[in-house]
């Protein structure tokens, strides 16, 4: 399935533009997140590559939001 739907990185807004946003000109990502399996063989790769990059810390103690 292809996604119609993009948003901007630089305002945020969202389009049906593929190449570049029709109002500030920034590039477009597709705001959709992707599918999640309970089956999924991958998960610990990406899991390994988020904490090594520093995207995911499981030191720090999560901020507290009421």
């Amino acid at each position: 399935m292809k996604w119609l739907m993009r948003k901007c990185v630089r305002c945020g807004r969202y389009t049906l533009a593929s190449d570049k946003c029709p109002y500030c000109g920034g590039e477009l990502k597709v705001p959709h997140p992707p599918r999640a399996s309970p089956d999924d063989k991958m998960v610990l790769f990406r899991l390994k590559a988020k904490i090594e990059s520093g995207a995911l810390k499981l030191d720090e103690k999560p901020a507290y939001i009421p």
